[in-house]
């Protein structure tokens, strides 16, 4: 009886509390009185379960059997009506009771009240429990809200379990119990929606590049509009030309066979139609790709190429194709604009073009002149002489006495050595006759198989450079041994010049000139240092070593002052004699040589700052440009006519008229570019001129073979030159060498002391 008792005065406050929570929200009951439900901080006990998972029916009283209040989970948000009302059903046989919930509301915390009350739904009252006033919560509350335990020391009775009638207008259960979707993709095609799926298994994107794949991926997953390049019935007329452009790659210096292009038979079905413009899209960036010089990263063959190929980002690439009116006519506009890599591309055609009567060659040109250890010159008879006849086109007088060496051969010799800026002295030297079997050698039958790869090498390097090479731009050419200046299609200024040796290659790259300095000291580089000085410092010992190392003769300290060589630590000019050099660390020193006679930089230098530190300049030994190959310095690149060469650049750069730049000449010092100068070193063996004919140049780095092995898979023939046709016209011949045989000697001979270093190869 006390039990009863009990219970109907705790329905009786549940009802009262209920009431005072309708009318807190405002919320509408059926019969026009005002009632909703009391915060979840104030009423207690929040439900088992989500209250839109088993909506029990409205009821117009409250179940005697219901909960006392119990305070809320911290931070949880208020509850409407109908979330208590089911927080009121007993848990099922099996649950834990409600009472071990520890969670609970601070008492200074009230929750706000919900301020959207939707309409309620009426249902019938269960026989178990008494009906309620509810009020249908405009959105269902979160899933994680937990059953709080009733207020301690509350007694419940629990009922037997009910299940409610769902109300029309409840969500699923498991509505909102998912985490924040990621947005799904826009309604698609069904093709492209195929095509999503083709392109997300993995062995179909394998082959291509993960940029070019990952770009795919992003543009069909989020394309609204129909697929690029097929439609019901096949391949568009657009991706018909775009393939046909593809097929046409050899025309273009690439490999038709590299592309896969994709089919289609009779009436393709969805799949097949995705499949084929997927596949499409890839082979088109593909396509791209390889125009601008993507075939092979620069680096792998040589760390001295130090380009970036100026590779389009594959995105862009996918939006410039929707928006371009002819796909083919995108894809060969793909290609570099350079006049060079177009006249390539003309002589490419023409040797892929249909065979044509060979023009008879020179016989003259067919004769090579072998090596002999007696010098021909004038009196002397040897077999060659001959030979050399046929070559010169000097026929013997009355046919008789063809192996003698008359004075009319003499003056041909003379004649041609003066031609190519050679000491006159009219006798055959290594020099001459390498220079004449050169020209043979660029005149002889023609191979079109290696001709052709020759000049697909070289228009892979064109598609290496900026897509800029700037409004006026500096281009040295290694191989061709030849510096140019060249303003939009005027050549300003072509000259001579001497690149690194094959064990200190010129490398490959693009940097902007900024300056130009006037009678310039000269500090030894630290690779020079620690390759070229520290050994002999080494070896020497700790006696009078500088002597030794300046070819002896006086102290070591005399030698090194009469050299005009000093060296510093610390920026302290110092006594080399004073240094123990064998244990010394010769990167802590400096080996500075002042402006002045014996200086290698010569007047000028041209500096357009790189991590090789790499420049243009002047020499004190000119005689060395009338050499054919002029691979004989340390990386650095030396002028013929530097100070010409300067008042160019002055001109372009500051605008300083011929008076101007005599004027900064003559100031000395460094001189700062208004306007930077674009410098681009560049490896080029071929060479085409507007009808086509091809100039090709020494491979003298072996830069050919590796390339060609990893374009084609087959090595070029290596062709260490010297430069098949040496096609400079020089401005400026220069002094001709006074004596042959030691230029050669100083040619193949490595530099015994510091002196033969500084002197000769002049250390840059």
């Amino acid at each position: 009886m006390l039990t009863t008792a009990f219970t109907r005065v705790a329905a009786v406050a549940a009802v009262v509390a209920l009431t005072a929570n309708a009318s807190s929200v405002g919320a509408q009951t059926p019969s026009g009185t005002t009632g909703a439900a009391e915060s979840v901080a104030t009423t207690g006990a929040l439900p088992d379960k989500p209250a839109w998972a088993d909506k029990a029916p409205e009821t117009t009283a409250a179940t005697p059997e219901a909960a006392p209040n119990a305070p809320a989970a911290s931070g949880t948000e208020t509850k409407p009506a109908d979330a208590v009302a089911n927080a009121q059903t007993p848990a099922t046989p099996g649950d834990a009771p409600a009472a071990e919930s520890k969670s609970e509301t601070p008492s200074d915390t009230t929750a706000a009240p919900s301020t959207t009350a939707a309409p309620s739904t009426t249902a019938a009252p269960s026989p178990t429990q008494p009906p309620a006033a509810t009020a249908q919560p405009a959105t269902p509350p979160p899933a994680d809200a937990a059953a709080a335990a009733p207020a301690a020391g509350a007694t419940t009775t629990p009922a037997p379990s009910t299940t409610a009638a769902p109300s029309p207008d409840a969500a699923p259960a498991d509505a909102t119990a998912q985490p924040a979707a990621t947005p799904a993709p826009p309604p698609a095609d069904p093709i492209v929606a195929a095509v999503r799926t083709w392109l997300g298994n993995a062995t179909n994107v394998s082959k291509a590049n993960k940029d070019d794949a990952a770009a795919a991926v992003a543009f069909y997953g989020a394309r609204s509009d129909k697929p690029l390049w097929v439609d019901g019935a096949g391949f568009t007329a657009n991706a018909k030309s775009a393939m046909e452009e593809v097929r046409k790659a050899d025309d273009w210096g690439l490999s038709a066979a590299a592309f896969d292009l994709p089919t289609l038979a009779g009436t393709p079905s969805t799949e097949a139609l995705a499949a084929a413009e997927g596949k499409l899209s890839l082979e088109l960036l593909k396509y791209v790709r390889f125009a601008r010089g993507g075939r092979v990263d620069p680096s792998s063959i040589s760390r001295i190429l130090d380009v970036t190929p100026p590779i389009k980002d594959p995105n862009v690439v996918l939006s410039e194709l929707v928006a371009a009116s002819a796909a083919d006519a995108y894809l060969r506009d793909q290609h570099p604009k350079h006049a060079q890599f177009q006249l390539l591309h003309k002589a490419l055609l023409q040797a892929r073009g249909p065979t044509t009567t060979t023009a008879e060659i020179d016989p003259a040109l067919t004769v090579t002149l072998p090596a002999t250890r007696e010098m021909l010159k004038l009196g002397v008879e040897h077999p060659n002489i001959a030979l050399l006849r046929k070559r010169l086109k000097v026929p013997a007088e009355n046919g008789v006495n063809e192996t003698l060496f008359d004075e009319k051969l003499e003056l041909a010799l003379k004649a041609y050595q003066g031609k190519k800026g050679f000491e006159t002295n009219g006798w055959l030297t290594g020099q001459t006759r390498k220079e004449l079997n050169g020209e043979t050698e660029g005149h002889r039958a023609p191979d079109p198989d290696r001709d052709m790869q020759l000049i697909v090498l070289n228009m892979e390097r064109w598609r290496w450079l900026p897509e800029n090479l700037g409004r006026v731009y500096v281009w040295n050419n290694i191989p061709e041994f030849v510096t140019r200046t060249i303003k939009g299609d005027e050549v300003l200024f072509k000259e001579r010049i001497i690149v690194g040796l094959p064990q200190w290659a010129t490398p490959v790259f693009s940097e902007t000139m900024k300056s130009i300095v006037f009678n310039p000291s000269w500090g030894m580089p630290d690779g020079i240092k620690t390759r070229e000085l520290a050994p002999r410092l080494r070896s020497a010992g700790n006696g009078d070593f500088f002597s030794q190392l300046f070819g002896g003769g006086g102290g070591g300290g005399a030698a090194i002052r009469a050299h005009g060589l000093k060296v510093y630590q610390g920026g302290r000019e110092i006594d080399p004699d004073s240094v123990n050099w064998g244990a010394a660390d010769i990167r802590n020193y400096s080996f500075i040589q002042p402006a002045g006679p014996k200086n290698p930089l010569g007047q000028v230098k041209f500096l357009f700052p790189n991590r090789h530190d790499v420049y243009m300049h002047d020499t004190i030994e000119r005689s060395l440009f009338a050499q054919s190959s002029r691979g004989l310095s340390h990386g650095c690149i030396r002028v013929q006519d530097p100070m010409k060469f300067a008042r160019i650049i002055l001109a372009e750069a500051n605008d300083l008229d011929a008076r101007g730049a005599e004027l900064a000449v003559a100031g000395g010092g460094e001189v700062r570019l208004k306007n930077p100068i674009p410098v681009h070193n560049t490896y080029i063996t071929a060479v085409a001129d507007a009808n086509g004919r091809v100039s090709t140049f020494g491979d003298i780095y072996g830069h050919d073979s590796r390339l060609s092995a990893a374009l084609m898979g087959r090595p070029i023939r290596f062709d260490p030159g010297p430069a098949a046709t040496d096609a400079v016209a020089s401005s400026s011949q220069g002094a001709p060498a006074t004596n042959s045989s030691n230029q050669k000697k100083k040619k193949v001979k490595s530099p015994d002391t510091l002196a033969d270093v500084i002197n000769f190869f002049g250390l840059n």
